[in-house]
């Protein structure tokens, strides 16, 4: 029995002590990919660029000047399986569709069910309700969720239409906070000049990396 047993026993030890010398335990010891790696912030980059190229495409439909920035949009956040980007617009102060907006919205509608969007069915809202809003999706070009939201104005009572833009990426694998770390740099910029513009308009290079050594 136990002569039998002799040749089990010396694989395993030949074994053991070629792991020991590999330094290896498995795959669990093996050392993850880095999430701040050149190719996953490359990976980062070309998402973030995807998404925001699919958001400006919309924002065109709607005002091809110069949108208020409220959140630029390259900033990666914690989502279900890695990090996502978000963005938010406003149309200029005072901007005024000249009792359009509704009509405006409702072209959007129809472009964005043409060009591959999801768009949700309408809101209905009670008469004395006038504002308007889409909803739509397009996994594809890595939006996950698109708002619109419009406040119309009327021109007889010099009151301006508000319209805000807000956008969600899909979610994509990786460690935001490294992402973050890597993306930041070095903060040698003042507290108030972080690198966002305060105004952008669609056909602008999106900015990804802004904030520069030295």
């Amino acid at each position: 029995m136990i002569e039998r047993a002799r040749p089990f026993v010396l694989a395993v030890s030949a074994l053991t002590v070629v792991t020991l010398l590999s330094g290896c335990v498995g795959p669990a010891a093996l050392p993850p990919d880095s999430p701040a790696s050149e190719e996953s912030f490359a990976q980062a980059k070309a998402a973030n660029l995807e998404f925001k190229a699919a958001v400006a495409e919309v924002q065109g439909q709607i005002y091809a000047g110069e949108w208020r920035v409220e959140e630029y949009g390259d900033i990666p956040n914690v989502c279900d399986d890695g990090y996502q980007f978000s963005l938010q617009r406003r149309l200029p102060t005072e901007f005024s569709f000249h009792d359009r907006g509704p009509a405006t919205m409702e072209q959007l509608r129809s472009w964005l069910t043409e060009n591959g969007w999801q768009v949700e069915p309408a809101r209905s809202y009670g008469l004395s309700v006038t504002d308007i809003s889409i909803e739509a999706r397009n996994l594809g070009e890595g939006v996950a969720l698109l708002g619109v939201d419009l406040s119309p104005g009327f021109a007889a009572e010099l009151s301006a239409d508000v319209l805000e833009l807000r956008a969600t990426s899909t979610c994509h694998s990786g460690d935001s906070a490294a992402l973050l770390d890597q993306l930041r740099g070095p903060l040698t910029a003042g507290p108030d000049d972080d690198g966002i513009p305060d105004l952008e308009s669609p056909d602008a290079t999106p900015l990804f990396e802004r904030f520069a050594e030295g």
